[in-house]
């Protein structure tokens, strides 16, 4: 039996559709919010179609739970690596067991069905062009999205310079998931309770937060303290990752974008 490849600088790309059916995906009666139809195919398809059309990934894997709805679907169509939990970060450890070539891993949301070779090519240049760093967070700015996708409710917070949305595109090391998987779980765990991350991050981090009286490199900066690696907060101007599919609406304007970007204007 031949040897795991040591690890390059090539890079892996991880889908993430872990879980059971999310609060969309039980109102509409879907097994799984991966699974929702966009253009005759499963959404998280119509991810991984845009992320295998990136020439810097060498290797895309989907992350679902063991058995799951996206494990029934799926199982024999594309490569899967199955969790036998629901947590996220389980999904992560097997992607990179999955992919032993890759030192670092792009991970996409299953639910960014306009999501484009053009965006995660611009992504994937700007994580190979930081080597050192163990985590690369991407960020749109919210009027291009809501100028995109007028319909769509995004969050989005306000920073020194300018208002920002998380986009559904990040990128972690091998190393940062070895080392750092704990902490991360923590800061997971406490993102919806405002006590919790309070503890986590500081009354006075969180006041200015509030405030919009941080900028891009005091976050970088609080989170490499916080998950003692190095970080990178990357801008992209698309606002295709700015957008995900979270209610009723998201996905009809999803399927009405996807139509025209593909020459149907029904």
């Amino acid at each position: 039996m031949s040897a795991n490849p040591e690890p390059t600088d090539g890079l892996g790309a991880l889908i993430l559709a872990n879980g059971l059916a999310d609060k969309l995906a039980q109102r509409l009666g879907a097994a799984h919010k991966a699974l929702l139809d966009i253009g005759g195919e499963p959404m998280v398809l119509r991810v991984k179609q845009a992320v295998d059309a990136c020439p810097q990934v060498r290797h895309s894997v989907i992350a679902c739970l063991r058995d799951g709805p996206v494990a029934q679907a799926l199982r024999g169509q594309v490569e899967l690596v199955e969790a036998n939990g629901g947590s996220f970060i389980e999904g992560i450890e097997r992607g990179f067991e999955a992919m032993p070539e890759a030192s670092r891993v792009l991970l996409v949301t299953c639910d960014m069905p306009l999501l484009t070779p053009v965006v995660v090519t611009e992504f994937a240049s700007q994580v190979l062009a930081s080597p050192e760093m163990d985590v690369v967070y991407a960020m749109v700015d919210i009027a291009l999205v809501r100028k995109a996708y007028p319909d769509a409710h995004r969050t989005a917070v306000r920073l020194r310079e300018g208002s920002y949305t998380a986009a559904g595109l990040s990128a972690v090391s091998r190393h940062f998931v070895e080392n750092c998987g704990g902490t991360l779980m923590e800061a997971f765990a406490a993102r919806k309770s405002k006590l919790a991350m309070a503890r986590l991050l500081g009354w006075d981090f969180l006041a200015r937060l509030a405030f919009g009286s941080l900028s891009v490199a005091d976050i970088v900066r609080r989170s490499e303290e916080l998950l003692n690696c190095r970080c990178r907060a990357v801008h992209l101007p698309y606002p295709e990752c700015g957008f995900d599919v979270d209610t009723p609406s998201d996905l009809e304007s999803a399927r009405r974008a996807f139509a025209r970007a593909n020459g149907d204007g029904s």
